[in-house]
């Protein structure tokens, strides 16, 4: 019923076509954004066709390790792009038909990172209950923080905003490069939390100018200086803004000018999204919760949602 084959470069924009269509795919599925990195990440995606040659889903994968194929290693989700007439069997015969082909490639687990919920255009969970039938662990939780809008940006927290942006005169501003923002993002990182920005410099630049339309980078802005900014994904489609980074330095930080960034991208650059996605707080798989990151989120109103990680045995 189903073939299976892999991915390769002149199928690009039939796979991006794909994307843009289905039920719950995003930008980062797309060829342009998943190959920013495909030197430290060679590509094992497939292509799953009806018997009339229609994609039927596509399954963005990578090499994870010795034995281990990851849908997507170097990205936070990827699981089954599908289409709004997926069935609810369908999952599973998909699994079952990619088993051989990656057990004849060496392959002895499968890592499937699901795509959150919040990024569904319509209900999108055949995978999940495909994972529970296959006997798959569900190896990481992580625990992300969504503010439902508009109610969100009428909370306590985003009014106070509001007020310390008049009060200290900070002002937000669309950035044209991230080189504006991006040694605070170090910095923050570095000195918060012991650790880098997943992507570089050179990295968010590129992806900002191939994907203008859903990469937002934003300063804050007080007496001609930069004293925060913020790296910004906007999914249309499915109504999210998901923050991938934001920080302030030592003079933002004691006048909240990150929340500005927060009010301003809320209220008046992106009206009409449903949630705002601060993502994870989490280390060690989901097994260590940062409870004072998620108050904060929860300050804003932010709620949970799980990215849930399996492991299969191909």
């Amino acid at each position: 019923m189903w073939s299976v084959e892999p991915y390769n470069p002149s199928m690009a924009r039939e796979w991006d076509a794909f994307v843009g269509a289905s039920k719950n795919g995003t930008f980062l599925l797309t060829r342009p954004y998943m190959d920013y990195h495909a030197d430290r990440f060679p590509d094992r995606s497939l292509v799953i066709r009806h018997t009339d040659r229609r994609i039927a889903a596509l399954l963005p994968a990578t090499v994870g390790g010795p034995g281990v194929i990851s849908s997507h290693a170097g990205l936070t989700y990827g699981g089954f792009v599908m289409s709004g007439d997926t069935r609810a069997q369908h999952p599973m015969e998909w699994l079952d038909a990619i088993r051989p082909h990656l057990a004849a490639r060496g392959a002895s687990t499968l890592v499937y990172k699901a795509i959150p919920t919040i990024y569904h255009r319509m209900p999108a969970q055949e995978d999940i209950y495909a994972m529970f039938r296959a006997g798959a662990q569900m190896s990481v939780c992580n625990l992300a923080s969504v503010v439902p809008l508009p109610e969100g940006a009428q909370r306590r927290l985003m009014r106070r905003a509001a007020l310390r942006m008049e009060r200290h005169s900070i002002t937000v501003h669309r950035a044209a490069d991230p080189a504006e923002f991006w040694q605070i993002i170090v910095d923050d990182r570095r000195t918060r939390h012991d650790t880098s920005p997943v992507h570089t410099l050179a990295e968010i630049r590129l992806l900002a100018s191939r994907f203008p339309r859903n990469i937002l980078l934003l300063t804050a802005r007080r007496r001609g200086h930069t004293i925060a900014g913020a790296v910004v994904y906007l999914m249309p489609e499915s109504g999210v803004i998901h923050l991938q980074y934001a920080a302030a330095n030592a003079e933002g930080f004691h006048i909240y000018a990150v929340d500005a960034i927060y009010h301003t991208l809320v209220t008046d650059l992106c009206p009409g999204y449903r949630w705002f996605d601060f993502g994870t707080s989490n280390e060690q798989g989901g097994r260590r919760l940062n409870t004072g990151m998620t108050a904060h989120k929860e300050e804003f109103g932010g709620r949970s949602i799980v990215y849930p990680q399996f492991t299969v045995t191909i």
